[in-house]
């Protein structure tokens, strides 16, 4: 089934920014560091990644303390019932880096530890990144909380499959779920953000 509701943002890899602050964190690093081995990785992931989210605007209920209702979907959640207050519409959105990133992953796993230690890191932040700018596009013309994630605080990762289903995310970005609700592929991230108004 195609929802024709569903918008499809794509971005080329010099669209992206790869946070600094996020790699570092990944790489237990200083904000900063760099080294050759760690701009070669960088070259050879910027070749593959592919970036893409779906997402849609859709309104959320609130009317049953600590429940969030949003039509396709009941999540029970005092966290993200918190964080949506105020809130009568929400993005609900899923985005990767592409199944080519696993690829690069698994081939890294076998023949160099240490590149594959620095291209997951470096494919980590990436996703965050594109996460971060995709909610810079859709936040031009409202105000929006801060996007919140299943599987943070107490919003079951379970909640994933009624949101990547909705989203059509299996056709239109390739991500499917495993039995513990994983995504392939691995650097994919699923959302939720609030919005509280016109801007």
């Amino acid at each position: 089934m195609i929802n024709r509701d569903v918008r499809i943002i794509t971005a080329g890899s010099d669209d992206v920014e790869i946070d600094g602050n996020e790699l570092a964190l990944r790489l237990h690093t200083s904000r900063g560091y760099t080294s050759p081995q760690i701009e070669e990785c960088k070259k050879r992931l910027l070749s593959v990644i592919r970036y893409k989210c779906a997402c849609i605007r859709t309104p959320v209920e609130l009317s049953e303390e600590n429940v969030c209702d949003f039509g396709f979907m009941r999540i029970p959640s005092s966290k993200l019932y918190k964080n949506l207050a105020g809130c009568s519409e929400a993005y609900v959105m899923a985005l990767t880096t592409g199944i080519s990133v696993d690829r690069l992953l698994a081939r890294l796993n076998i023949v160099s530890q240490a590149e594959h230690f620095i291209t997951d890191a470096l494919s980590s932040a990436a996703a965050e990144s594109f996460c971060d700018y995709v909610c810079g596009i859709l936040t031009q013309d409202v105000y929006c909380v801060p996007r919140f994630s299943p599987g943070f605080g107490d919003l079951s990762i379970t909640f994933q499959r009624p949101l990547l289903e909705r989203l059509d995310a299996a056709n239109s970005l390739g991500i499917t779920l495993n039995s513990a609700y994983l995504m392939t592929p691995v650097k994919s991230i699923t959302a939720i953000m609030g919005i509280k108004g016109n801007r």
